[in-house]
This record gives C-alpha cells, sequence and structure tokens, in this order.
C-alpha cells in the first residue's frame, strides 16, 4: 500500500469516526426521564451543599456531589417547606434549579425550564 492509499484509508476511517460521534447527544446537567429527574456534574469540580429546587418550592438537598457524578432522584422525593411532596401524577415539572457551590466558594446554579 502506498502513502496516498495508506492517508486516504486513515482519512475515511477518521470520516465515518467523527459521523459516528457527531450522532451520540452529548450529556445533559439536567434532565427528567419518566418520573426520575437527573442532576450530572459536568464540570471538574465538585460541587458542596447542592439543592436541587423543583417547580421553585420542592427541594430536595445533598451535601456534596463528586466531579462527574449523574445523580438520579424520583419526583416524588421531593419536598416543599411543609412537608408536601410533589405528584408526578398530577403535577407537571415546569422548572429545576440546582444551586451548589465549589470548593473555591464559587457558585454553581444550573436551570432547567423557562
Amino acid at each position: 500500500m502506498g502513502r496516498r492509499t495508506a492517508a486516504l484509508v486513515i482519512a475515511g476511517a477518521l470520516a465515518a469516526l467523527a459521523m459516528a460521534c457527531a450522532g451520540e447527544e452529548a450529556p445533559r446537567p439536567i434532565a427528567v426521564e419518566g418520573r426520575v429527574l437527573w442532576v450530572h456534574n459536568l464540570t471538574g469540580a465538585a460541587w458542596f451543599d447542592v439543592e436541587v429546587w423543583l417547580n421553585t418550592h420542592y427541594r430536595v438537598t445533598r451535601s456534596r456531589m463528586p466531579a462527574g457524578e449523574r445523580f438520579g432522584i424520583p419526583l416524588d422525593s421531593f419536598v416543599a417547606g411543609y412537608g408536601q411532596r410533589f405528584s408526578p401524577a398530577r403535577q407537571v415539572v415546569q422548572r429545576i434549579e440546582v444551586r451548589a457551590r465549589t470548593a473555591s466558594a464559587g457558585p454553581v446554579r444550573l436551570t432547567w425550564g423557562p
């Protein structure tokens, strides 16, 4: 095989790989799949004092979320200030907000929805 043929084979393989990778969906930091809300820490830093707010008044907390971790929260785990639970059978997820801080006290804030 000559240099030119080898270069064409490599170029074709790279093009095929690029097309295959283009079909993959990039991970989303917040997603709702069925009755589970997923939060994915896509940063290179751990998060601390994590609060996940659903529809502005239902909340779940977590003390730490390592870098790269994907955390699933059942929707009926979210609780309001007076103990009411979110009911996915009767309520609609409209807005999600994730608040946390990094080790250097930098704020983390992610939103989903309008």
